[in-house]
């Protein structure tokens, strides 16, 4: 068996996104200077801090994925500490090709009643199932994760056949 390690480290960087969160940052500033003056008060210190941990949030936000000859983590920064599945934990790992909007109601930490969702973008993830639990990882590097997800099928094929 192969010892293929896939890695990848997933950050929000979608244009739109910045775009937004910069334009409801104007809209709030300036109504909060055109409204008050220039008088420095809760009242404007208040938004401005929620707004700039907001963005700092959004800047901040990793999803890390690691399959490894053995094992599955992931970690989504600063929401999800580590988790990690033993491939015996695993009951089966599919690439998949998904519509975060229609499936999950967006990107992100999501759970559409069937499954947890943690994307950070894009149409590819890794369908992870076990006895317990079933839950998609959003991929950027969909060919890498495939081998990997061959590493886990060869080893799963490999324990039942013992």
């Amino acid at each position: 068996m192969a010892n293929y390690l896939f890695q990848e480290a997933q950050r929000i960087r979608r244009f739109w996104i910045w775009g937004i969160t910069i334009l409801v940052i104007g809209i709030v500033l300036s109504s909060i200077f055109l409204s008050s003056g220039t008088s420095l008060d809760w009242g404007i210190v208040f938004p401005i801090g929620i707004l700039a941990l907001v963005n700092i949030l959004l800047f901040k936000m990793e999803l890390k994925t690691r399959i490894d000859q053995d094992s599955l983590s992931f970690s989504y920064f600063p929401f999800i500490k580590e988790r990690k599945y033993r491939f015996e934990e695993i009951d089966s790992m599919d690439l998949i090709e998904y519509n975060g909007l229609l499936e999950y109601g967006g990107w992100g930490i999501k759970w559409n009643f069937d499954s947890w969702s943690y994307t950070t973008g894009g149409k590819h993830g890794i369908l992870v199932k076990t006895k317990k639990k079933k839950f998609l990882l959003g991929t950027q590097k969909p060919a890498e994760a495939q081998k990997a997800i061959d590493q886990f099928n060869e080893f799963k094929s490999q324990s039942n056949g013992s």
